[in-house]
């Protein structure tokens, strides 16, 4: 199919400022905030060992929260979207979608359909079946989130989101995002305290660990166990301390705090609540001793990361744009196009034409011409060759319309044999030519396979046109005009093409 001419939309200009304004918002936010927080800075450095240690944790938590939920933001939206396509064949979506794995940040994706069929690869399915990830789908409303697990697929630690969707005129079923963990430890990493400060992610019920950040690098994202490297160490006389701390983070405390010693070493560790990983806690340690002399250069780091947060930030949020805008067009595409021809459908054709002459009446430059074009006696050839036969001539008939129109105009078929075009410039000579070049390419489409089986049978084809503003000044009276044009056409005979004629 021939592309189209480029042609900015208003609705399109109006997608564009509101990103702009958007960005100019978020900038102005993260400036606003970066001030705050160099003034706040300058309290922060006069608290207690304890406090420092918690609000690190703290903030820490919430960008994973925030991490988390953009990601479950994601998957409802893209749940949403599938819903309102209504799609009849998960295997069919499932294959165009994985071929996709990685667009967003996510490892893979697959479905669940209603019978509880999963929709993935043989990996993800054993997956399933190993972490009890069914259970887990079960729980969106409208959406879950697994406990972290290794995966068979990468060998790293990743977490799948659940989310519930509508396919097949209402069935219910699930869409899955397997996402890495590495995602969330970046957020938990933080260049500034990359020395003595030791983050974890860890589950209450099973004190399972996975480390950010520390002072060896090759320990991070490697799986422990807190009971071996956390606890065991502990001098004897604070075993009972760290054993309160962890009652507290098995019993669901947001937030809990603990001070003890390891040899002659004093370390303030803080745990805080992850809100969209149950039982799951963010773990930060820090040794007492480096918190003073190390709070100057800690701000000024923090700073400096919180600029590279920045800029990354920005980045990734153009680029999450420009792919959510692709996505968004690959579904409307899906939405917007007759099955059977590839041409627009009636829908589709009413909102663009209308957008695009409400475009030109804006401009006063350019004219666009509208086109009505029937089939000459289709019912004939459906009760002569039969149904097949005419959707041959339907999508044949298109293909011709696509190849002449469409680097310059918008092809649809308006229903049954009855096509439209809106052509971007209103030259009668060059439309003239070119619905002639379409006669001729109508007259060889053939019904049949042969022309001993097809006899007499010549394609042909009535066309009634109107001219934007010179005959209409809106998409509803510009497609009367050519209609009434349509009408003299078949009057006289049918099988050519007229133009509409204002009455003196």
């Amino acid at each position: 199919m021939n592309k189209k001419k480029n042609v900015i939309l208003p609705n399109e200009l109006s997608k564009s400022f509101s990103f702009i304004r958007m960005l100019i918002i978020y900038l102005t936010i993260c400036g606003v905030g970066v001030i705050v927080l160099l003034f706040s800075f300058n309290g922060l450095i006069r608290r207690q060992d304890k406090k420092l240690t918690n609000d690190i944790c703290s903030l820490i938590t919430e960008k994973i929260n925030s991490s988390i939920s953009y990601m479950t933001s994601s998957a409802v939206n893209m749940a949403a979207g599938l819903s309102v396509q209504n799609y009849s064949d998960l295997q069919e979506l499932y294959d165009a979608m994985s071929q996709n794995n990685g667009g967003s940040g996510y490892v893979s994706i697959g479905f669940i359909d209603e019978e509880n069929n999963i929709y993935a690869s043989p990996t993800e399915l054993n997956e399933f079946e190993k972490w009890n990830l069914m259970d887990t789908a079960r729980l969106a409303d409208p959406v879950s989130i697994s406990a972290p697990y290794r995966s068979g697929k990468t060998g790293k630690p990743v977490f799948t989101l659940f989310a519930d969707f509508a396919y097949d005129g209402g069935k219910n079923g699930y869409l899955f995002l397997t996402y890495p963990l590495e995602e969330i430890q970046r957020m938990a990493y933080t260049e500034s305290l990359a020395g003595d400060t030791e983050i974890w992610l860890m589950e209450a019920s099973s004190d399972n660990i996975i480390q950010c950040a520390g002072s060896n690098k090759y320990f991070i994202g490697v799986w422990d166990n807190a009971l071996l490297s956390l606890r065991k160490p502990i001098n004897d006389r604070y075993q009972e301390t760290y054993a309160a701390w962890k009652d507290k983070m098995n019993a669901g405390e947001e937030t809990a705090a603990i001070t003890y010693k390891i040899g002659s070493k004093t370390y303030t560790q803080v745990c805080s609540k992850i809100d969209f990983m149950y039982g799951w806690y963010v773990v930060v340690r820090i040794p007492s001793s480096s918190l003073s002399s190390a709070m100057q250069q800690f701000r000024l780091s923090v700073l400096i990361f919180l600029g590279i947060l920045f800029i990354a930030t920005v980045i990734m949020f153009i680029v999450s744009h420009r792919g959510e805008t692709k996505e968004k067009k690959v579904l409307e595409n899906l939405s917007i196009q007759d099955p059977l021809t590839s041409a627009l459908n009636r829908r589709a054709f009413d909102f663009t034409a209308g957008q695009y002459l409400g475009y030109l009446g804006k401009t006063l430059k350019n004219e666009a011409s509208l086109l009505f074009i029937d089939i000459d006696y289709f019912k004939h050839v459906n009760d002569r060759f039969g149904h097949e036969a005419g959707d041959k001539i339907l999508k044949e008939f298109s293909a011709a319309l696509l190849e002449i129109f469409g680097n310059d105009g918008y092809v649809s078929r308006y229903g049954g044999d009855e096509f439209v075009v809106l052509v971007q410039n209103g030259d009668k000579d060059t439309i003239n030519r070119q619905l002639e070049l379409l006669r001729k390419k109508a007259a060889a489409i053939m019904p049949c396979d042969s022309a001993e089986e097809c006899g007499d049978f010549v394609l042909t084809f009535s066309c009634g046109a109107a001219v934007f503003p010179a005959d209409a000044s809106d998409l509803k009276s510009l497609q009367t005009s050519a209609d009434n044009a349509l009408y003299i056409v078949k009057e006289n005979g049918r099988n050519g093409f007229g133009w509409y004629e204002k009455e003196e």
